[in-house]
């Protein structure tokens, strides 16, 4: 056995690790999924791209409408059942679908994570989540523009937000940043729209009594940044698995 024969060994073992956990690593699907779910929110609310309407004399007003606080924010739902329905339906297929995709994975690399606990775990916050909102004092009432200037702790539960505690977990058991990071600007996003209000900038970000931007009052606006940080997230991470298996792939090369 040659001196480098050691190296060699603790390099090739290195090697074999950094390809295992690429190969068994998958979150870019269930970030995706869960991108397209939050698309997929946007029919529950009645005026999605126009919650507003131009008066005459270039003002604006809210357009008729009320908001049961079931839909995931805050604005102009369609009704209160079909938002229950919709959440109640689409949150345990998208956790079902993940696990579809997790099984496929593992039959066909013969690897894979820990992602039942994270299956389990997620359903079931998702439903904590969703006996919160119910037991909050909703029911339809008139929505208001947003004014925003305060906090309302209490519009801070929803669907979304369980959306974001879900990727969190799922981030500790891929191990993975990226998901963490993902999991974190989208509930963080999801606390401040809902906290203070669509389209409103909080004064701690702006000070001193921060600020609104126009184009976000409407749902559909922030859903769709919603979904864009998870789409791009999957994209990013499914990006970085590939470089991490053509860098584990390549080594083993040279090391031949």
């Amino acid at each position: 056995m040659d001196a480098q024969s050691p190296d060699r060994i603790l390099d090739e073992v290195a090697r074999l690790r950094r390809l295992t956990r690429a190969r068994a690593r998958g979150a870019a699907v269930p970030l995706m999924i869960f991108g397209l779910l939050t698309l997929a929110s946007i029919p529950l609310y009645s005026h999605p791209f126009h919650a507003l309407q131009t008066l005459p004399d270039g003002g604006s007003v809210s357009r008729p409408g009320s908001t049961s606080g079931y839909a995931g924010l805050d604005g102009f739902d369609r009704s209160a059942a079909l938002s229950i329905a919709f959440w109640l339906i689409t949150g345990p297929l998208s956790y079902l679908a993940c696990a579809w995709w997790y099984r496929r994975r593992a039959a066909r690399v013969g690897l894979t994570v820990r992602w039942r606990p994270w299956a389990y775990v997620g359903t079931a916050l998702f439903a904590v989540f969703l006996l919160a909102v119910f037991a909050q004092d909703h029911g339809a009432h008139q929505a208001s523009p947003p004014m925003g200037g305060s906090f309302v702790a209490s519009a801070v539960i929803s669907p979304l937000l369980a959306i974001a505690v879900g990727l969190l977990v799922l981030a500790k058991v891929e191990r993975s940043p990226g998901v963490a990071v993902c999991g974190l600007v989208y509930g963080g996003l999801c606390v401040i729209m809902n906290g203070y209000g669509l389209g409103q900038v909080p004064p701690w970000l702006v000070p001193p009594y921060g600020g609104t931007i126009d184009g976000m009052l409407n749902p559909a606006q922030n859903l769709i940044l919603l979904a864009a940080v998870l789409l791009v997230g999957a994209l990013f991470v499914q990006l970085r698995a590939w470089t991490r298996l053509r860098s584990a792939t390549v080594a083993a090369q040279v090391q031949a």
